[in-house]
């Protein structure tokens, strides 16, 4: 019996060096990254544009690049894998048809536009139509919307194939009477592809002008540009990857070394040049937030000297102790000093005593647009920021009331509501120079703590000057979580109510004070960043207009120095930040960054009064909540709103309620204050800091 040959096992395949396997991981990798490098550098060049000096231009590049490379790196290789896990060749192999073209491509791809268009429009559409049955409970609307999402996404999935398969008949019919000529199909991956997405384009641009944006009021686009421009050259730049052949090399080099040059030049500019760091997050946004997420932007302002903020001594001048207290959404004509009948015998008492300027007005009708300008200075359209949350985080290079009078020696505390403003960790800037921060969003907790510091500080001996900031919220608050009421009378007892408890917050911080010699009192402020509309002019709240409702505001002053007097002169509260230097016994800042005037004169009585004199400028600014376009010039008696082209002129000293539109019946004045108002507002559309 012959014997079964033996079997020939195949030979052992050893495995491949490690050293090849991590080249070949790098080979495949390297188009991904060069695309990325190529992505950022590209779109950080487009975010650099405008900043002046080449190491600024560079270093904006650098921060860009240092959050964009690896999220353009990740998304370069997970969209390789994706193409080769749907196997792209052998797919384009099995749609091709007789002449080249891919119909069923077509098909598909419209199916999936027009899908998208009507799933879209469905949960659009059904978000809408839940909001008016449920007055837009969340609850509710929470278990709904899934449902009408998936139950569009299944009805669209339902029709999907008979739609593509339509519109792959229709394409397939066009295509060949294309062809008839001899001339190349249309549809091929490329026009197809093309298509859809001028398609797409289009579709967005035509539905964000006519649906979407009226809907939901302001939103900054231009945050998108930078963006949407890395992602674009990243696709390019991978598909050119396998077109370029010998320049592989040089390209591959230049971009990554480009990049890494940029960013080492931008972590350079954070030690050694911190004021260029702090202009870079200042004007542009996408490498200010790789500045805020990689870098402490308090550690590099802080890296600035306190002593470049030291007001200038004013000779012979005392420092005494100063109080300011800013209250939330206070219209003036309800408080005691303007004739109002709420119950608030402590402003009444300091208005008795004091100073009262009976026409100031806050530059704004919101908290985060009015505080910075009122401690900085400077008109609220000069404000440099970003809104983050209902707050403004505030352009580092801007220096704020506290650490002027910090460097000038005082002691500085701050007691504030609320965390969102002026917490440390939510980098709003608003805290800057305050040493001692008490942050509360109780009201009366709040009083107690000033009032518990203030106390216990009364007892040292060796105190230096102190300013002392307190804001309170209550009055925004007013209607006691309860809703607006319909009845007049309840919702102006409500709102008197929670000027009333305000009142009783500044007694509480106030009460130490009372043991000391009046010589030795503290100057006392008291002031409010916008005020409440209540109803006048349609408007139940604020950030809606500029009438006098929202934006005229009580201003009272009290203390040694302080003449009691009713002062009928125009003024802003943007004239705060340089009044208070000045009463610190310091002169008054000025400069080409502020705008606010000294009115500590008027105050103290050493300049009298002008009734017809004096300007204010409001505005509303485009953010988050607030549509923008209207500003406002008070100059004496006067007042101008302009409204998206549209001019309204009111007498208030005859007309606070601005009922009576006079535009027409005094051209004359209407002439002079449209030409104070464009004036005013070239001059506040500048920089701060050029």
């Amino acid at each position: 019996m012959a014997s079964e040959p033996e079997s020939i096992a195949p030979p052992a395949v050893a495995p491949a060096p490690r050293s090849s396997r991590i080249v070949r991981a790098l080979r495949w990798l390297a188009p991904s990254a060069v695309a990325a490098c190529a992505g950022a550098f590209i779109a950080g060049c487009y975010e650099g544009i405008g900043v002046g000096e080449p190491l600024g231009i560079a270093a904006t590049i650098g921060f860009f690049a240092m959050l964009a490379t690896p999220v353009l790196f990740a998304l370069a290789i997970v969209s390789r894998a994706l193409l080769a896990g749907w196997g792209t060749r052998e797919l384009a192999e099995q749609l091709t048809e007789e002449g080249g073209g891919m119909p069923r491509l077509a098909g598909w791809v419209m199916t999936i536009f027009i899908a998208s268009l009507a799933l879209a429009w469905i949960a659009f559409q059904g978000t809408w139509q839940l909001f008016a049955w449920t007055a837009f409970k969340p609850l509710t609307v929470g278990f709904a919307q899934p449902i009408i999402a998936v139950g569009g996404a299944l009805a669209l999935i339902a029709i999907s194939r008979p739609a593509a398969r339509m519109f792959a008949a229709i394409a397939r019919r066009f295509d060949r009477r294309w062809r008839r000529k001899g001339r190349r199909s249309l549809l091929r991956p490329l026009p197809i592809f093309g298509t859809a997405l001028v398609l797409s384009a289009v579709a967005i641009y035509v539905l964000w002008r006519v649906v979407v944006k009226h809907r939901i009021g302001p939103l900054e686009v231009e945050l998108f540009y930078a963006p949407v421009i890395a992602v674009v050259v990243t696709a390019i730049a991978s598909i050119a990857w396998h077109y370029v052949g010998r320049a592989r090399r040089y390209v591959g080099l230049a971009l990554p070394v480009l990049v890494a040059g940029s960013i080492g030049l931008a972590v350079h500019a954070v030690s050694a040049r911190p004021s260029l760091t702090l202009e870079v997050w200042g004007d542009r946004p996408l490498a200010g937030i790789a500045i805020e997420k990689l870098f402490n932007l308090e550690e590099i302002r802080a890296s600035i000297s306190l002593a470049e903020f030291r007001p200038v001594e004013k000779p012979a001048s005392p420092h005494p102790d100063i109080v300011l207290i800013t209250i939330d959404t206070v219209r003036a004509d309800h408080t005691p000093p303007y004739g109002g009948t709420a119950q608030m015998p402590v402003l009444k008492g300091l208005g008795e005593r004091g100073a009262v300027f009976s026409w100031a007005f806050s530059p704004s009708n919101v908290t985060r647009r009015s505080i910075p300008s009122m401690v900085i200075g400077a008109a609220a359209t000069r404000i440099k920021g970003r809104v983050i949350g209902w707050a403004l985080r505030v352009d580092p290079r801007h220096v704020l009331l506290a650490e002027r009078l910090l460097a000038g020696g005082y002691e500085t505390a701050g007691f504030m509501c609320c965390r969102g403003f002026y917490a440390p960790e939510v980098r709003t800037g608003l805290q800057r120079g305050l040493e001692h921060l008490v942050i509360e969003a109780n009201g009366r907790s709040l009083g107690k703590a000033a009032k518990d510091w203030v106390t216990e500080r009364e007892k040292r001996t060796d105190r230096k000057p102190l300013f002392l900031w307190m804001h309170i919220l209550e009055p925004h608050n007013w209607e006691m979580g309860v809703g607006t009421p319909a009845a007049e009378a309840e919702k102006m007892a409500l709102y008197d109510r929670s000027l009333s408890i305000a009142d009783s917050i500044v007694g509480d911080v106030l009460g130490p004070f009372s043991d000391r010699e009046p010589a030795h009192a503290p100057i006392v402020i008291v002031t409010a960043d916008h005020g409440e509309a209540l109803g006048d002019h349609g408007q139940p709240n604020h950030s809606t207009d500029l009438y006098n409702s929202q934006i005229r505001v009580p201003l009272v002053a009290a203390g040694p120095g302080i003449k009691p007097n009713h002062i009928m002169e125009t003024v802003s509260v943007t004239d705060l930040m340089p009044t208070i230097v000045e009463l610190a016994g310091f002169q008054a800042p000025s400069g080409p960054g502020i705008d606010g005037r000294s009115i500590a004169d008027l105050m103290t009585g050493k300049r009298m009064d002008n009734s017809e004199g004096g300007t204010a400028f409001a505005a509303m600014i485009k953010d988050r909540s607030n549509p923008g376009g209207v500003v406002a010039i008070v100059s004496g008696r006067w007042k101008l709103i302009e409204t998206a082209g549209v001019f309204e002129l009111y007498d208030i000293h005859s007309d606070p309620h601005e009922v009576t539109n006079v535009i027409n019946m005094r051209p004359d004045i209407a002439a002079q204050m449209r030409k104070l108002l464009e004036t005013t507002r070239a001059a506040h559309e500048k920089s701060p800091f050029d």
